[in-house]
């Protein structure tokens, strides 16, 4: 019987981050449980839950703060686990720019991603003090740290595990106020990296997503056990990633891949109130829709203890 042919659509351009899903295709892993699998980067970030929700593409990977506004919106969206848990997310900026403090942006100019970037900055001013009119906001998209670089903005918001580590490469010492510690969350869950599908393909095609988890899963388990190899494995299935700055984001992005994929209530509770606190939704939103647990191996690709170690 031939494989069967599904579509995911990254969150971004690939990159390290994204090693599971990237090393199980590479691996044969998918294919080892029936699916042919295509990998799609987007034009842009915001796109993703639409596009998934429109069902042009059968999984895509987004933030757990997107699923929720996106569900708030009609889109017909969950999430079945988690690919990247609590990366570390901030506004970062050059030494030399002298944001120590949030109350440091008067008179900056702060690039945000995508949607939703906005009300984060406006209302970590509001806590800090500051008025809109006090600083300026740029919609960068992926090229934050391009942006930064060629003096388009001053600061941005992005991981330290990714954005930081390149702009420190470019361009020096850099800094990060962190988002979990200023809105005082007490986590980065809010964007955390969520697998998501639409509902009625979740319904319809429960035994593709069982095993589409069960790929990716056997993937997390490879890359924290053996992070040398996997690193290795990644560099072989995409030859672009083959520099001192990739390997760094990998590195440091070890301890964040999931190996057991769970979405964790905890982290989806505290997102919901934020997202709430942000405006996003009204707090009539079911959170029991946002995301499920229910498709998820019921016991890890190996019991092995992780090894959180490559040689940098």
């Amino acid at each position: 019987m031939p494989n069967v042919f599904a579509t995911l659509m990254l969150n971004w351009f690939a990159n390290p981050y994204h090693a599971p899903v990237l090393i199980a295709k590479y691996l044969g892993y998918y294919k080892d449980v029936g699916i042919d699998l295509a990998i799609l980067q987007p034009t842009d970030p915001s796109d993703v839950t639409k596009i998934v929700a429109s069902g042009s593409v059968d999984i895509g990977l987004k933030a757990m703060i997107h699923t929720i506004a996106g569900r708030t919106r009609g889109y017909e969206i969950t999430s079945v686990g988690t690919l990247l848990d609590e990366p570390i997310t901030g506004l970062i900026s050059l030494e030399k720019a002298g944001i120590r403090n949030f109350s440091d942006i008067v008179g900056k100019r702060l690039g945000y991603i995508g949607e939703f970037g906005k009300q984060i900055i406006d209302d970590l001013a509001h806590h800090a003090g500051v008025k809109e009119d006090q600083y300026d906001t740029v919609r960068v998209g992926m090229h934050m740290v391009h942006a930064i670089q060629s003096n388009i903005i001053d600061a941005g918001i992005g991981f330290s595990n990714f954005h930081q580590i390149e702009l420190e490469a470019v361009s020096g010492p850099s800094s990060i106020l962190r988002i979990d510690e200023l809105a005082g969350l007490g986590c980065c869950c809010f964007c955390s990296i969520q697998i998501i599908t639409r509902t009625n393909f979740l319904i319809e095609k429960r035994e593709f997503i069982e095993a589409f988890l069960f790929a990716t899963q056997r993937a997390s388990t490879y890359i924290t056990q053996y992070p040398e190899q996997a690193w290795n494995t990644l560099v072989e299935s995409q030859p672009q990633f083959h520099s001192e700055v990739n390997k760094k984001i990998f590195i440091h992005t070890l301890p964040l891949f999931s190996r057991n994929l769970l979405n964790v209530e905890r982290d989806w509770n505290k997102v919901y109130k934020y997202a709430q606190h942000l405006g996003l939704h009204s707090g009539d939103l079911a959170l029991d829709d946002c995301y499920t647990n229910d498709l998820i191996p019921k016991q890890l690709y190996s019991a092995t203890r992780p090894v959180l170690e490559c040689r940098g």
